[in-house]
């Protein structure tokens, strides 16, 4: 037997109360399927899509059960049904308001995207235009410095001077060969480099300057190679220890203006042996090197 309407409500408001949705629909079907079943058993019919008026209108079909029928239907309906067709238009309502919020935050975000696209293009035709500002700054002034430092007349001399101090590095100056006439040259330069234990291929060798009465011009030696020049420049220091070659000093090629610097160190240099005999002096990285004889050397603050 079915429960009567007030059982239901009571059943439904408890479940409801006591938060079992999923219990309370299953309520709901299973008080349908009751109702339909005892229908299809007393009307004699295998499935309730059968009932009609027919088959209601039967003798042993009292009053009492279509009354009691009809009014479980109705409740069903009237509790169920309706609410549900209400919170259906209700969630039709919101969706239908949420999907126009939707739109309208959707057409925000675009617009915001739009500025963010404006801002970011202003701020770089801004950089672009700063950056194309110091780049044409920074190539006029590079072009005018360019200009000044590699003029015709700038990178001639340039040139040359490395041209020049090419060619100087091949060579070593002897200063201190006496001089004589008719001087076989080669030969004196080879024996004073063979006391430094150097045998070079000299490629040439020659007096520099102009000859004067009382005054020897240095020798100018060019080897073929850069590294037999440095060779016999670090050696060179040992002709001082050497009898007969202590005043023979062999020193690097220079040029016009370092040559009179060399002969104003020269000058210091005689003038220091002649005021200090008791001490050794010498030349030594361009300057004049002082010592106790038989110690070690110190470096004198003339020149």
């Amino acid at each position: 037997m079915l429960p009567c309407s007030n059982e239901i409500t009571d059943m439904m408001d408890d479940m409801v109360g006591c938060g079992y949705k999923e219990m309370y629909m299953r309520q709901i079907v299973d008080a349908r399927d009751a109702i339909f079943a005892e229908m299809c058993k007393e009307l004699k019919i295998e499935n309730h899509h059968h009932i009609q008026r027919c088959y209601l209108n039967k003798s042993h079909i009292t009053k009492e059960k279509l009354i009691r029928w009809l009014e479980t239907v109705c409740f069903i309906l009237d509790s169920n049904a309706v609410p549900l067709l209400y919170a259906g238009s209700e969630v039709i309502e919101r969706v239908t308001e949420l999907r126009e919020q939707k739109i309208d935050d959707q057409e925000t975000i675009i617009k915001l995207q739009q500025t963010v696209i404006e801002k970011s293009s202003e701020n770089f035709q801004s950089v672009k235009n700063t950056v194309q500002e110091e780049l044409k700054s920074y190539s006029s002034v590079l072009t005018k410095s360019c200009s000044n430092a590699f003029s015709p007349k700038k990178l001639e001399a340039v040139v040359k001077k490395v041209t020049v101090t090419e060619e100087m590095s091949k060579n070593a100056i002897v200063y201190g060969l006496v001089e004589t006439e008719h001087e076989t040259l080669l030969k004196k330069v080879e024996e004073v480099l063979a006391e430094i234990g150097e045998k070079p291929n000299l490629t040439s060798c020659i007096r520099v300057g102009t000859k004067r009465d009382n005054a020897i011009r240095p020798v100018k030696i060019t080897l073929k190679s850069i590294d037999h020049v440095n060779q016999i420049l670090r050696n060179a220091k040992m002709l001082h220890t050497k009898t007969g070659y202590s005043g023979i000093y062999i020193c690097p090629d220079r040029t016009a203006e370092q040559r009179k610097a060399d002969k104003r160190l020269w000058e210091q240099l005689k003038t220091k042996r002649k005021m200090e005999p008791e001490k050794d002096h010498r030349i030594q990285n361009g300057r004049i090197v002082s010592s106790e004889k038989d110690s070690k050397p110190a470096v004198s603050n003339v020149g």
